[in-house]
Order: C-alpha cells, then sequence, then structure tokens
C-alpha cells in the first residue's frame, strides 16, 4: 500500500476514536442522581450547547468526508499525477533526470501537495561532462490544491535538500546549465506547467568553476530561499537567507574564504536580450554590509557595469575582500570608527580586456587593534584608492595611500605610498615616526624578537622599483635614518640579551652607515662605528651576504658567554647574566655573514684566562674566522697567534694556528689551561719563564672539547730561569743529592722542540743542567700520552763536575733510569743498556735524538722526520682526554 493510502487510514482512525468522545452528553464519570429530583433550572442553555454539539459533530464529519474523498482520489490519481509530472518534465527540460523513486505525499510539503523525487540525479546540458549539474536526496516539486480542484497542475514551490549543484564552463565558454528547452511557459489550458514561485535549499553546496577565466566560487547554503517568476523573456529572482562561503577564487588568490554570510538579492535575467540586472542588494558580512547594483551583458563577452559600497564596516570586512597572500598577517586585526569603502567596475571583462576598477577607501579618527596583543594604534586618518588604469591591465594598475596619519602610544606617525605597475611593482613611501620599542613590537609582531624596549626615532623614503630597491638600490632610491635610545631587545637565536643600545643609523642605498653604536651582550660591551654592506638584499633575498666592516673598543669581552650567544633554534635562550652552559649547541655562525672588525678590549674573559689589551683584526667569511695576528697580554706575558677556525660544522670545528708566547710565567701557563688535563707535572711543580712557538691543527667537538685523536703540533720552546720543585719522580734520585737538595732544583736555559700526534707526546732527548753538582747534567727522553701512560728515560753521566768538559759530553760512564707506569702508579728504575728509541709506526719515521741546543735561541727549521699525519677518523670526543688547549 503506498504512503498516501497509510495517511487516509490514520485519519479513519482518529476519527473513529474521536467520535464517541464528542457524542457523549454528560462527560462526568460519577454515578446519576439518586432519590428526589431536584428542579432543572437553565434547561434552554442544555439545549443550546446539545445543538453547538451536533453541529459540530456534522461539520467534523463531512470536512472527514471531504478530505477522506479528496484522499482517497489523490491515492487512485497519483499515477496519474506522476505521468503527467514525468510527462511535464520531459517537454520542458533538456537533460535527463533520473531517481530512485517518486511519490506523492500530503505531509511533505503542508498545506500544498508535492511529488517527492528521492535520490535525484541531473547531468549537465554538455555531452562529454562527467560532473552531475544537480545531486541531491530528495526534491520536493509542490502543488497548491485550488489547482488540483481545478484540474491544473502547476508546479509552484521547488524544494532541494542535502544536495549539491555543480556549475561549470569549460575553456571555450560553454556551460552545463542549458537545461530548459526555449519554451518554459505553459499555455493556460495545458493540464501540467511550471509556476514557480518558491525555490529553497536546505544544506545544499553550490560551486561554480569557469576553466577560461579561471574562476571557482563554492558556499553553501544551510538555509537560502528564492522567489522565481518565469515568463517567455525574462525571469525574476528574489532570494535571502544565510550562505556559508567555501571561497571565491580569481586566478590564484582566494577571496572571502569561510565567511558567513547574509544575503538579500534581487535580478531580473533578461532572457531575449541576455542581460542580468541586479536591482539593489545586499550582502552582509559580520557587522558589515555591502550594497551591490547595477548590469551584466552576457550577449557576448560579459559587459559590466556595476556598483558596490559599504556601511558599518570595519577592517576585517575589508579585509575578508582581498586575498589571503596579502593579508595574512593583519587578518587578526580589528577596528573602531568610521571605515568607508565603495567601487565601479565598468565594461568588457573577456581574456583579451579587463573591466576598468575604481576603488576609494579610507578612514576618519578611527583606532585598529589586535585583541591578543591589548595594543592599538589611535587617531587614524588615511585617504585611499586603487584603480586598473587607463589602460586596464596589471602594468598601469595604482594603489595610494595618502595623508597617511595616526599616534601609536601618544608618539605620532606620518606616511605617504604610492605602488604602481603591478607585474614589475614601483614603489613610493615616505615614513616618519616616534614610537616607544615594546608597544610597536606589541602591535605587530616580529618572530625573531622575544621582547623589546626603548625609544626610536625613524625616517625612511624609498623610491623606484622594487626588484631594484631588493637587489641594489642608489643613495636616491633608498635613504633614511634610524636612531635608537636605551634600547633593550631579546632576540629569538641569542642566549644573552642587547642592552643599553644607542646607535645612530643612516641608510645610503644598499648600506647602512653606523655613525655611533654603544651597547652590551650579556656581560661584554661594545661601542664603535662601521658600515653593514648589502643591507636591502641581505633582508629581502635568503642567502645573501650581510658584510659588516667596523672598528670596536670594548672594556670587557666575555668569551665564555660569546662563544654560545648565537643559538639558531634553541628553544629557550638563557634568561639574564651568567655563563652558558657548555655542551648547549656549540658554535654557530651564520653563514651569509661576512666581519672585518679591527677590535681592541681592555679585558678579555674566557674559562681561567684572564687577560688584557686585545687588540688586532678579526675577519669572518663562508663560516671561517681567520685573523692575520691577535695580541694578548695573559698569564704575565705576551701571546700572539694567527690563523684559521673552520666553523662550518658547528659539531666539528678546525684551528690551524700559529701561536707564540714570550716571557710567560710557567706557573701561570698551566694554571690557564688547568695543567693540560694531567696531575703528573702541574703548575705547582714549575717556575720560569717560557717564550715558544707553537704550530697546531686542532680539531673541537660541538661542546669545545678537543678531539685529541686529531691533534697534531709542533712546539719549539725555550725555558729561562727554570725550576722544578716538589716532583715526585726527583725524590727518587737521592743517591745522587740530598732530598731538601731535589725538593729545589734550578735549571739553566732549556731549549726543546716537541711532537703531538695520536693522542702521544713525543720529547726528543735534551740537556738539562742543573743546580746538583752529583747530576749537573741530565739527557731525558721518552713521550707521555694522553691516557697518561709515562715512559721517560733519563741518563746522569757520573762524576761530570770532575771531568773537563769535552769528556763529560762523550759517551761515558753514566747512570741510566727508566720512569714508567701512570701518573698515580708509576716505578724509577735503573737501566743497564742505552733506551730503545719509540718504536716507530708504520709509514712513521723513528724519533731521533736531539743534539745538544746551543747557546742562542734560533728557531730551527721543521725537522725531516716529520711524522707522518694519521688516517682521518670520525670526530668523536674520548673518554678522559686530557691536554686541553
Amino acid at each position: 500500500m503506498s504512503r498516501l493510502g497509510w495517511q487516509i487510514w490514520r485519519v479513519i482512525f482518529e476519527y473513529a476514536t474521536l467520535s464517541p468522545i464528542f457524542g457523549r452528553r454528560n462527560f462526568s464519570a460519577g454515578p446519576p442522581f439518586c432519590g428526589k429530583s431536584l428542579p432543572v433550572r437553565n434547561f434552554g442553555k442544555l439545549r443550546e450547547v446539545s445543538s453547538v454539539n451536533r453541529l459540530l459533530k456534522i461539520s467534523f464529519a463531512t470536512l472527514l468526508f471531504l478530505l477522506s474523498a479528496a484522499a482517497l482520489g489523490l491515492w487512485l490519481g497519483q499515477d496519474r499525477l506522476i505521468g503527467l509530472f514525468v510527462a511535464a518534465l520531459n517537454q520542458k527540460l533538456a537533460v535527463p533526470v533520473r531517481a530512485s523513486r517518486l511519490e506523492v505525499s500530503v505531509l511533505d510539503q503542508f498545506p500544498r501537495l508535492s511529488v517527492t523525487l528521492h535520490d535525484v540525479v541531473m547531468n549537465g546540458s554538455q555531452p562529454h561532462d562527467t560532473t552531475r549539474l544537480l545531486r541531491g536526496r530528495r526534491l520536493f516539486c509542490a502543488f497548491d490544491a485550488t489547482d488540483l480542484l481545478a484540474g491544473r497542475y502547476r508546479v509552484r514551490a521547488l524544494t532541494l535538500t542535502d544536495g549539491e549543484v555543480n556549475v561549470r564552463r569549460d575553456a571555450r565558454g560553454e556551460g552545463n546549465y542549458h537545461i530548459l528547452r526555449p519554451d518554459t511557459t505553459a499555455p493556460a489550458d495545458a493540464p501540467f506547467g511550471l509556476e514557480l514561485e518558491d525555490i529553497r535549499l536546505e544544506r545544499v553546496r553550490v560551486s561554480y568553476a569557469d576553466a577560461a577565466r579561471r574562476q571557482f566560487f563554492a558556499l553553501h547554503t544551510p538555509g537560502l530561499r528564492a522567489a522565481v517568476d518565469v515568463t517567455d523573456s525574462r525571469i525574476d529572482v528574489a532570494a535571502g537567507g544565510t550562505a556559508q562561503t567555501e571561497t571565491i577564487r580569481l586566478g590564484t588568490d582566494d577571496y572571502f574564504r569561510a565567511k558567513d554570510l547574509r544575503l538579500r538579492v534581487s535580478l531580473t535575467i533578461d532572457r531575449v536580450g541576455q542581460q542580468l540586472t541586479i536591482r539593489p542588494s545586499e550582502i552582509g558580512v559580520g557587522a558589515a554590509a555591502y550594497s551591490v547594483a547595477g548590469t551584466i551583458g552576457y550577449a557576448g563577452a560579459p559587459q559590466l557595469n556595476l556598483t558596490a559600497a559599504a556601511r558599518q564596516t570595519d577592517a576585517q570586512a575589508l579585509l575578508a575582500l582581498l586575498p589571503a597572500r596579502f593579508t595574512k598577517r593583519l587578518a587578526g586585526y580589528r577596528s573602531r570608527g568610521a571605515v568607508y569603502f565603495d567601487a565601479t567596475v565598468r565594461g568588457e571583462w573577456s581574456g583579451a580586456r579587463n573591466p576598468a576598477v575604481q576603488v576609494r577607501f579610507g578612514c576618519r579618527e578611527a583606532s585598529f587593534f589586535h585583541p591578543d596583543y591589548r595594543q592599538a594604534i589611535d587617531h587614524v586618518t588615511l585617504k585611499g584608492s586603487f584603480s586598473n588604469g587607463a589602460r586596464q591591465t596589471a602594468a598601469s594598475t595604482e594603489l595610494r595611500l595618502e595623508q597617511v596619519r595616526g599616534q601609536l602610544a601618544g608618539r605620532p606617525f606620518s606616511a605617504e605610498l604610492r605602488l604602481r605597475h603591478f607585474p614589475e611593482p614601483t614603489l613610493d613611501l615616505r615614513l616618519q615616526a616616534e614610537f616607544d620599542v615594546a608597544r610597536a613590537v606589541r602591535f605587530f609582531p616580529v618572530a625573531a624578537i622575544r621582547a623589546a624596549r626603548g625609544e626610536a626615532r625613524l625616517r625612511l623614503e624609498l623610491h623606484g622599483p622594487l626588484r631594484a630597491l631588493r637587489r641594489q638600490p642608489t643613495a636616491r632610491q633608498a635613504r633614511g635614518a634610524l636612531e635608537l635610545r636605551g634600547v633593550t631587545l631579546r632576540l629569538r637565536d641569542f642566549r644573552q640579551p642587547f642592552t643599553g643600545v644607542q646607535a645612530s643609523l643612516e641608510l645610503q642605498g644598499p648600506d647602512v652607515a653606523i655613525r655611533s653604536f654603544r651597547g652590551r651582550l650579556g656581560n661584554s660591551d661594545f661601542q664603535g662605528r662601521g658600515t653593514l654592506g648589502n643591507v636591502a638584499g641581505w633582508a629581502s633575498r635568503s642567502g645573501q651576504p650581510l658584510r659588516l666592516e667596523a672598528s670596536l673598543t670594548s672594556r670587557l669581552l666575555d668569551f665564555n658567554q660569546l662563544l654560545y650567544v648565537y643559538q639558531p633554534g634553541a628553544a629557550g635562550a638563557a634568561a639574564g647574566g651568567g655563563a652558558a652552559r657548555p655542551g648547549s649547541g656549540g658554535l654557530h655562525v651564520p653563514p651569509d655573514l661576512v666581519l672585518a672588525v679591527q677590535a681592541q678590549a681592555r679585558q678579555v674573559r674566557f674559562r681561567r684566562l684572564r687577560g688584557r689589551a686585545l687588540q688586532g683584526t678579526l675577519r669572518l667569511q663562508n663560516q671561517v674566522f681567520s685573523s692575520p695576528g691577535l695580541a694578548l697580554t695573559a698569564a704575565g706575558g705576551q701571546l700572539r697567534v694567527h690563523g684559521t677556525v673552520d666553523a662550518r660544522q658547528p659539531n666539528l670545528l678546525k684551528a690551524s694556528t700559529v701561536a707564540s708566547c714570550r716571557q710567560l710565567p710557567l706557573d701561570s701557563l698551566f694554571y690557564v689551561f688547568e695543567d693540560f688535563g694531567q696531575q703528573f707535572l702541574t703548575g705547582r711543580h714549575l717556575r720560569g719563564r717560557l717564550t715558544a712557538t707553537a704550530e697546531s691543527d686542532t680539531y673541537f667537538d660541538g661542546q669545545l672539547s678537543p678531539l685529541t685523536d686529531r691533534l697534531e703540533a709542533q712546539v719549539q720552546a725555550t725555558v729561562r730561569q727554570g725550576e722544578l720543585l716538589n716532583f715526585e719522580p726527583m725524590q727518587k734520585l737521592s743517591l745522587v743529592a740530598d732530598r731538601a737538595t731535589l725538593r729545589h732544583l734550578r735549571f739553566a736555559e732549556l731549549h726543546n722542540s716537541f711532537y703531538i700526534q695520536s693522542r702521544t707526546v713525543y720529547v726528543p732527548q735534551m740537556e738539562i743542567r742543573s743546580n746538583v753538582r752529583a747530576a749537573a747534567l741530565l739527557r731525558v727522553t721518552g713521550t707521555h700520552t694522553f691516557d697518561q701512560q709515562l715512559d721517560y728515560h733519563v741518563q746522569i753521566p757520573l762524576l761530570p763536575g770532575l771531568l773537563p768538559r769535552a769528556a763529560a759530553r762523550a759517551d761515558g760512564p753514566m747512570l741510566r733510569l727508566a720512569i714508567q707506569g701512570t701518573e698515580s702508579n708509576f716505578t724509577v728504575r735503573y737501566e743497564t743498556a742505552a733506551p730503545a728509541r719509540p718504536a716507530p709506526r708504520p709509514g712513521r719515521a723513528p724519533v731521533p735524538s736531539a743534539s745538544p741546543a746551543p747557546a742562542a735561541v734560533r728557531p730551527p727549521a721543521r725537522p725531516s722526520w716529520e711524522v707522518k699525519k694519521p688516517v682521518p677518523k670520525p670526530a668523536e670526543p674520548q673518554p678522559g682526554d686530557y691536554f686541553e688547549f
């Protein structure tokens, strides 16, 4: 049995249930009266009630009979109604419509009767298009009851639920929406016709795509309602309701992305003249409303004559009109005050031509703020305009901002901007501002700046093509000045803040002249002047170098902080002062920074080093530091160094240096370098002054600890006024001198060369003349590994003070001792034969003994037996490494 039959039987059942109730005379549930009869009063009213009940019963029965008869007639005639409906669709539509089933319903569109199509699908008018024009769960076609009684079947309303409508135009400009046959009206005597008065879209997605113009529109309609009047020559549409835009895409730019709209649209389609007329209509976005009116002719290429204006608008509503790539950083800002906007679009819109677009906008005494930053720009006034010019092309397009004025935290600013020739944009900008740095950064955040405070004054002028301004602007194209007063900056990639910055900078084309600069970075202070080169290219394009040429002076350079201050990507910078923790990221050098700095520092700190009077030149290029010479007074002597430090790999640094020192106290040297990581011979054992030259290749890991397995060095040293104090191995030579004398040995001038390779220090044989008469001449040779394995050999000629000098130097009777073991567990034993030379490694020549050094200091040439460098190994810090430099 059909759905209509069930509805008829339900109505009959309800009537059968209600009739006995309305037929009862006495609705009381109590027993009848007994005993004496009481006088009956108001008998006329009872008769009147009885008559009314009878009349109601007759009226209800008559109405029920008529409805039942009509429903029965519809039930019996639904096949004919559906047949007429299908025949009319085939007559009016040029494309087929498919549905899973059709049925007639009384309740779906009550009080109207409806023919309901389930799972309806309609193809487009293009034969090869696979995209469905319409798809929906249900489509209701509603009829008036009066039309049915008159024998005329007129579709008055259409309702589509849970579906989508896809309108398309291909690359040739042909659409898929030509679904109506040329004659869509019906004669007055036709049994079936379309006279639409209402169209509803409930939960429907509507999209439009134009391949030729690269346009795409998509919106969702939770409740959109339209009234349509269709005649032979025109179609009138009045629509209203809410919609949610998915996007409106023109080219590659998206407009109105994910916006809630309120629509009140009235338009007329002239089918003969092929023109769309938009009567004054309104589109609401948030609190703002835009009025639209005009005409669109579509006989050939679209001819536009449209006007648009905004009322009660704000910054957010205006930004919604622009592509996201232009407004991404401004999307969160809000405004208060009078903001206005109006526009006109006139002319042909085709692949060959664009319409003329004129836009005027501005504000008066407005405020702009961001709700998250709690900072506002007040008293803003500006006038703006946009036009695509006389030729209606991107080359003639121009954007102007004039008379821009406002205040940020009570500090005034003003600006003018002109941007033209959009394919190769040309910019004219004038800007003057005084601002509080903290408030400015809070209003317009910069990702690289975590916090800032201080005062600044800016003057900037830019004139010329953007390409030239980004690459190499001239002094006439880019000029300006920036003054900083008491500025503090905490940057994202720096562990220490810049504090107390006082600077005067001047923009001169691509460069910035630093007229004066003073400030602190952590514990270190700087003062100087110089030039920043290629600022424009570095700021606008990645990979461009930033060159700094400067002359700096400092009272203190704290390398405990400076070597670790730049840590790109570090999650948390060290707050405040204090030394950075070693092992927190290594030495990172920006790859695009080029330095040439003349530096002078009164004091220098690094670990135990306390230096003064640092001066020299430091260069940096391609992440490689170099210096022709740095001089420093430290540890009671003079130090000089030149060489390079390759920092291209933060976790593997290579330092190739030549260092020299003059008259450097040995005890201070061992203290500064923390006894080179060993406890066998420490600073408390040594006195004397060292003059030496060291040539070395040293590798460091990310914690700036040396990789001793890769260390190679040659040291040429001279020690004057040498003393050896309380050195335990010397106490075991008590057979040649008393212990008191051995506790304080004094030496004549010593000369020797030391070699470091493969974690081993090689000591060629050297002669030591001491104050002990019985051991006035000592010959020492051996090795000392970084694992503290000792292998020293000492030769003491017998009675050197009683023999002639020549005889004492010749091979003669001597005492041979060997010192072997570790620092904490070593032995001194007698040797009966000459000590073996250090065992040669594969590819290495044996280490020869050194001949007695001459009295004068002569830097010897590098020996011909120079050790072969070992095969490179992976850089890994070894546990228990010592001899740190």
